[in-house]
């Protein structure tokens, strides 16, 4: 083996090395995290600088920042001593996780069959609030709200979610005659 052909092989050996760190470091901090603010102690949404942490944990260790908050503008550069909620549990804090937890076993409000678990794309199991009887699918939901909405509204399975959604409140009744539709009532 020459040393062109094992210098060649050393780096694309390094590179393969950095770009599974860069792919774990992504595919453990994406999407959306739900966190307690620690200063108004209340749920916030925050996103976390996936491209920074990447890189940052390519060199040393994945420096975890926020990238967007719920709390922001008016709260924007705080310390962000949000970020040990994350780096301590960074699969609990995932929206997604809550939102799995929750469904997991359930039983939905109206057709009631039991809910099983999250799945990618296709049909989402929804919130059902008791008193107004709004229906919203949990990936229209935003992380900062997704803990009240837990916590106040009843499951739905995602057929009954689809339906319930799709109701128009306002139907507009048609007259068969010459004159067009029907005014709204």
């Amino acid at each position: 083996m020459s040393a062109q052909s094992f210098t060649i092989l050393v780096v694309a050996l390094v590179s393969v090395v950095y770009l599974a760190i860069a792919i774990r470091t992504w595919w453990r901090l994406r999407g959306s995290r739900v966190v307690t603010c620690p200063e108004t102690r209340r749920p916030a949404g925050v996103t976390i600088d996936v491209g920074h942490a990447m890189v940052s944990a390519v060199w040393e260790r994945a420096d975890v920042r926020i990238a967007g908050c719920s709390r922001w503008p008016e709260r924007r550069g705080c310390a962000e001593t949000c970020v040990p909620q994350i780096e301590e549990s960074p699969e609990s804090t995932r929206a997604n996780t809550l939102a799995a937890r929750f469904f997991q076993g359930r039983v939905c409000v109206i057709c009631r069959r039991r809910l099983g678990t999250l799945k990618n794309g296709g049909l989402q199991p929804g919130f059902m609030d008791p008193l107004t009887r709004e229906v919203v699918p949990w990936t229209q939901v935003a992380a900062a709200d997704l803990p009240d909405a837990i916590a106040r509204r009843r499951p739905l399975c995602p057929e009954c979610t689809l339906a319930e959604s799709s109701h128009d409140p306002y139907p507009i009744t048609y007259r068969r005659s010459r004159t067009g539709p029907a005014p709204r009532p």
